[in-house]
């Protein structure tokens, strides 16, 4: 049997690019905001400036409190 595609309805179907990114790791946080070092992002997150959640071995940051913390919101 050969199963065609339908192209028109796979259009459609959103992709993981289609999604706005709302999290991410302490190292391109650091880079975003310009440090020179990942320490200084693990501070912000154990003071509470920004949040994030620990995900296995390394922490997922909220991006809205990064750009919160930076002034941006």
């Amino acid at each position: 049997d050969i199963k065609l595609i339908d192209t028109v309805h796979m259009a459609a179907i959103p992709t993981k690019n289609d999604y706005p990114r709302l999290t991410a790791k302490p190292a391109q946080v650091a880079e975003m905001l310009g440090y020179k070092d990942v320490k200084s992002v693990y501070g912000l997150i154990r003071t509470g400036k920004i949040r994030a959640r620990k995900v296995g071995n390394t922490f997922l940051v909220n991006l809205t409190s990064v750009r919160e913390f930076a002034g941006e919101e």
